[in-house]
C-alpha cells in the first residue's frame, strides 16, 4: 500500500540518505551507524522500534550485503523481528535463492534442503555440473553478494515538525523552538555536502487555519543565527492571526556557495549582514518602500519604481565596468525653489537659496508626465548647465520654478 510505503520511508530517512524503493519494501544503508548505535542486532532493534511506531506490518533485515538483508527480510515477511544474518542465513531454504526449478529438484531429492546443506558440497563440483553461471548462487550462499544500493528516491528538501503542548500567541516565543529544528535540519544538508537558500515556515494555528511563510535569499547559507533574525524579521512583519499550535519546517537543498574569494577582491559586506539590513528597514517603514528601483521607459516626474519583491546579491556589476558611461540623477526632496530670468525666451540665469549662475547650455522644454490620458500635463522640465556648477533639471509649474535635482 502506498500509505504503508510513505510510513516505511519516513523511518528509512531517520536512519540512511541512500535509499532504494522496491516493489515489495525499503532497501537503504545503515553503514556508519555502528559508533552510534551499536552492531548488526542493535540497529535492528532500533528500526523495530519505529516500524512499530508507525505501526506498519512487515520485517526487517540488517546484513553485510544487500542480497543477504533482502533474502532474510524476505524470509520472515509479515512480522517485525530481529534477525541475525549468520544464524538464520545458513538456516534458510535454498529457495530463497535465484536457483532454476529443475537444479532445485535435484538438490532436494538428494536432501539438500538448506543453504548450508549446498555450502558443505564442494564447490567445483556444482561448478562442473551446472557451468560457471552457478558461482553467482554459491556467492550468494557464501555472503559475497556484490549488488549496489541504486538510490531513486528523489528529494529536494528535508523537513522538521513540532507539536506544542500549549498554543503560543508571540512567535519571538518559538525562537529556541526553531533553533533546535534547524540545528537539525542544517545537520542533515551538511551530511549531504549540501546548502540552502530557501526556507519554508507552516505555522499551524489554534483557529484550525495555517499561516505560510517562504524565506529566500540570494546566496546559499547554514548560518543558523542570520537564518533565525531573518525568520523572525519575516513573521513579525506579517504575523499570524491567532496562536500556535504547532510548527513545521522545510529545508531546500542547493549547491553550496565557494568559500574562496578573489586576493584582490574588493571588500564588502557579508550577504547575510545586507540582507538582514533590508529586512529592518522593512520592518520600519513598511515593505512597500524597500526594494530595488526599476527604471521605467516613460517621460515621468520619478521614472522609476521599487520592486519590493527582488532581492540585492551584493555582487550586482555596473554598466560602467563594462565599458558604457553611466550617469545618475539625485532628487532634491523637497525641490529647491529658483528665480529664472528669460530673454527672448531663452534662460539666461537662474538663482536658488544654495546656487546661481548662467546658464550656459540647456534642452528642453519636455512635458513632465507621458501619461497624459491619465491628468493633464502641468509640469515643463528642462535640463540645464550652470556656469562654474553642475547640470541640473530645471521644472516649472505655473509661475513657479524649482530645481528637481541634479546629474552626477
Amino acid at each position: 500500500m502506498k500509505q504503508n510505503r510513505e510510513a516505511l520511508l519516513s523511518v528509512a530517512r531517520r536512519f540512511a540518505y541512500l535509499i532504494e524503493v522496491l516493489d515489495d519494501g525499503i532497501l537503504f544503508d545503515v553503514s556508519g551507524l555502528e559508533r552510534l548505535i551499536g552492531g548488526h542486532e542493535k540497529i535492528a532493534q532500533k528500526i523495530v522500534e519505529e516500524i512499530q511506531g508507525q505501526k506498519v506490518p512487515g520485517s526487517i533485515a540488517v546484513a553485510g550485503t544487500i542480497e543477504t538483508a533482502m533474502l532474510l527480510a524476505r524470509q520472515n515477511r509479515g512480522l517485525s523481528s530481529i534477525v541475525r544474518p549468520d544464524d538464520r542465513f545458513r538456516q534458510a531454504p535454498l529457495s530463497s535463492l535465484p536457483i532454476e526449478q529443475d537444479t532445485l529438484n535435484v538438490l532436494n531429492e538428494l536432501d539438500i534442503n538448506k543453504i548450508e546443506d549446498m555450502l558443505r558440497l564442494p564447490h567445483e563440483d556444482l561448478l562442473s555440473r551446472y557451468g560457471q553461471e552457478f558461482r553467482k548462487i554459491i556467492d550468494l550462499a557464501e555472503q559475497n553478494g556484490k549488488g549496489l544500493l541504486s538510490p531513486n528516491v528523489d528529494e529536494d528538501h528535508v523537513s522538521w515538525s513540532y507539536s506544542l503542548d500549549s498554543p503560543v500567541e508571540d512567535f519571538a516565543q518559538l525562537v529556541f523552538l526553531l533553533n533546535h529544528g534547524l540545528e537539525r535540519l542544517f545537520e542533515q544538508v551538511s551530511h549531504r555536502g549540501l546548502s540552502t537558500e530557501r526556507i519554508g515556515l507552516c505555522l499551524r494555528l489554534r483557529d484550525s487555519s495555517e499561516k505560510s511563510y517562504e524565506i529566500s535569499t540570494s546566496f546559499p547559507t547554514l548560518e543558523r543565527a542570520f537564518w533565525l533574525k531573518l525568520a523572525n524579521l519575516r513573521i513579525s512583519l506579517d504575523p499570524p492571526g491567532s496562536e500556535i499550535v504547532s510548527v513545521d519546517i522545510a529545508c531546500y537543498f542547493t549547491k553550496p556557495r565557494p568559500a574562496q574569494r578573489g586576493l584582490y577582491a574588493v571588500s564588502r559586506p557579508e550577504p547575510e549582514d545586507l540582507l538582514l539590513t533590508i529586512n529592518k528597514l522593512k520592518k520600519l517603514t513598511g515593505e512597500e518602500n524597500v526594494g530595488v528601483p526599476v527604471i521605467l521607459n516613460q517621460r515621468l516626474p520619478e521614472p522609476f519604481e521599487i520592486d519590493v519583491e527582488a532581492i540585492p546579491e551584493g555582487r550586482e556589476s555596473s554598466a560602467a565596468a563594462k565599458g558604457h558611461p553611466v550617469i545618475a540623477f539625485s532628487y532634491f526632496r523637497p525641490p529647491i525653489r529658483a528665480e529664472v530670468l528669460v530673454r527672448n525666451k531663452r534662460l539666461v540665469f537662474i538663482k536658488t537659496g544654495y546656487f546661481n549662475g548662467y546658464v550656459t547650455e540647456y534642452s528642453g522644454v519636455w512635458r513632465s508626465d507621458s501619461r497624459w490620458w491619465e491628468s493633464p500635463w502641468r509640469t515643463q522640465e528642462w535640463d540645464v548647465e550652470i556656469d562654474n556648477g553642475g547640470v541640473y533639471r530645471l521644472c516649472r509649474t505655473g509661475d513657479q520654478w524649482f530645481i528637481a535635482g541634479e546629474y552626477d
